[in-house]
This record gives structure tokens, sequence and C-alpha cells, in this order.
């Protein structure tokens, strides 16, 4: 994921909590908010999660997974994923899927057949 769709500063983090719409599932919680700059994403592990490696390993897969469905999102909103206890012990396909799951819930897909399509 490039540099460019990064949300890095923590005030940045609270405008998307404080005015973001949320959905969530077992594993994670997606806060969505408007923006009329570009599409930026966050990631937040707690320390509720794991040690440093289990919420690095965790990052790098919600990451990557973002990275795959980011050409099927609506480009005027950030992201926020936020990830649970339960998301330290899953695998990639299951982060992938609740990761799809939230985006479909929130009504953030533009290209529907597309996004289904992707594993």
């Amino acid at each position: 994921m490039n540099k460019i769709h990064r949300l890095t500063s923590s005030r940045a983090f609270d405008y998307v909590r404080k005015r973001g719409k949320s959905v969530a599932n077992t594993n994670l919680v997606l806060i969505c908010a408007p923006t009329k700059y570009a599409l930026r994403v966050g990631f937040s592990v707690s320390k509720k999660v794991g040690k440093a490696v289990v919420r690095n390993k965790t990052k790098r897969r919600l990451k990557e997974g973002f990275r795959l469905l980011l050409p099927h999102l609506d480009q005027r909103f950030n992201y926020v994923f936020i990830a649970r206890n339960t998301a330290a012990e899953c695998d990639y396909h299951v982060l992938l899927g609740s990761m799809k799951h939230l985006l479909y819930k929130s009504g953030m897909i533009i290209n529907k057949d597309e996004f289904n399509a992707i594993k």
C-alpha cells in the first residue's frame, strides 16, 4: 500500500472516529468518514490483541487485504480499521473476508461484481 493512502496523524484518526459511521463484526471494526481529499486508511491494533510481533503481523495482513480492495472503494472517504482480540488468531483469508464484509455492510463498494471476485 502506498504512503499516500495512509492516515498518519492522531488528528486524522480522531476526525474519522468523531465524524464517521462505524460497522463491526467479530474480528474488526470499520469507521468511515467523508473527506474532501483523497482516500486514506488507518489501522489500529491495540496491546490487547497481543505482543508486538502479533500486532505487526495483524497490521501487515490488514494492509495487504486493503491494497487489493482499494480500486473498488469509494474514494471520497477515509477509513479506519480497528482489530479486535479475535483478529490475532485469524489467518489472512479470514481477515480479508471480514474486511470485505464490513465494506459491503457499510455501502462503500463501487463495483460489486468485481469486488466479490477478490479472494
